[in-house]
């Protein structure tokens, strides 16, 4: 039996609708904002009008819905993709993958919880708990 895997990522991913504001290491901008679209174990997408460069270090500060302050995680730009309408056109956004590597002391339990919240909700529905 042959198994074809489509699906590159290593852990799910699910779906995460945050606001995020974020810099980069070597720049001076303190404010560049976005939408987190969805997070996994190792990474986040964000959707932005800002079209970010290939393998830089990022810092992001998501702001998860229900908490005060924001959860601040690095990570370094994977892949960007321009967003295009049905008909080919440009939409002047873009997708762009973040592979994290930190997360601030403080916040690795707020995002640990979300992640592991959202694993049992998925899990349940096909274990019926």
């Amino acid at each position: 039996m042959e198994y074809k895997r489509d699906e590159r990522r290593r852990f799910v991913r699910f779906d995460l609708n945050a606001n995020v504001k974020f810099r980069f290491f070597d720049n001076i901008d303190e404010g560049i904002k976005g939408k987190a679209k969805d997070l996994s174990a190792e990474g986040v997408c964000i959707v932005t009008e800002t079209e970010l460069p290939i393998d830089k270090d990022i810092e992001i500060d998501i702001s998860f819905p229900g908490r005060k302050r924001p959860v601040r995680v690095r990570g370094k730009t994977a892949w960007v993709y321009e967003i295009k309408r049905p008909d080919k056109k440009k939409t002047g956004h873009f997708e762009a993958g973040i592979k994290l590597y930190t997360v601030d002391k403080g916040d690795e339990n707020t995002l640990l919880k979300y992640y592991c919240e959202r694993m049992v909700g998925t899990l349940s529905q096909y274990m019926h708990l």
